[in-house]
């Protein structure tokens, strides 16, 4: 495998927790998230950004840190009601496809009261309007600790809503990375797999027109990232000596592929 090849290979998308960059901003979501449900301030709380800027990411990396000390569930799927949400919180407990909605109530309050636990839904804004508000029903209740990662225009207009407003909560935003953040990404990457030199490869000029392609979005930039070396080690196999480091040519091959300029 060719250092461009295992440079690609670098900036595909995983939840390893080794491959978390401490962003401003990431880092910022992690600690306060974190202090939340260790000190348990409250028992709902709204992660919101931008499509692409880390969440999903965050709440694995959540899941990482409380491993030890906390029973964390963590889900994506849209519950079509709240029946079928509260079963997923007693999934790995007890039967519970035969109980009514009030005693699968009871079971999980019963549950998780005891317990040190964080129940962590990705694309909650992909919930239906009946189990967003049944979550707020269990968060009154005092005994979950419920973290919702939403997009933020669609999370914005939820929290907003009167009966999540007037209720206690917290909101925690991740937003897009900071001007210059970029290089310290890339070099922190490589050098984690020894492919340090690589980095030295990239200009300030090509730096900059890469932050302004990827426009401080996390998931662009690792894209266009992947991108820029695999084109690299398709020209260096076939002897196309202009195109083997990042210049103009090759970071605006890679932004027309993924789509953030045209042709």
């Amino acid at each position: 495998m060719s250092s461009f090849e295992e440079a690609s290979k670098v900036f595909e998308s995983s939840f390893e927790k080794d491959d978390y960059f401490e962003s401003i901003s990431a880092e910022f979501a992690k600690n306060t998230l974190l202090k939340i449900i260790r000190n348990k301030e409250v028992s709902l709380t709204f992660l919101l950004g931008d499509p692409g800027v880390g969440k999903t990411y965050m709440l694995h990396l959540i899941k990482e840190e409380l491993f030890a000390t906390h029973k964390v569930l963590i889900s994506s799927e849209p519950f079509s009601s709240p029946e079928s949400f509260l079963q997923f919180l007693l999934s790995d407990v007890v039967n519970s496809s035969h109980l009514c909605l009030s005693e699968l109530k009871e079971r999980a309050v019963t549950l998780y009261k005891e317990s040190e636990h964080v129940i962590l839904i990705d694309e909650a804004q992909l919930l239906s309007e009946n189990v967003l508000e049944y979550i707020r029903v269990l968060s009154d209740t005092k005994v979950f600790n419920f973290v919702l990662s939403m997009h933020k225009q669609e999370g914005e207009a939820i929290v907003k809503k009167p009966h999540f407003a007037s209720r206690d909560h917290r909101v925690v935003t991740m937003g897009l990375l900071e001007s210059g953040e970029l290089k310290h990404f890339l070099e922190s990457q490589l050098l984690r797999h020894n492919l340090g030199n690589l980095a030295e490869l990239f200009k300030e000029k090509e730096l900059h027109r890469i932050e302004s392609y990827s426009a401080g979005n996390f998931r662009m930039l690792k894209q266009m990232l992947k991108t820029i070396f695999a084109l690299m080690d398709y020209a260096k196999i076939n002897a196309l000596k202009a195109y083997v480091k990042p210049n103009e040519c090759i970071v605006s091959m890679a932004a027309i592929d993924l789509g953030c300029i045209d042709a």
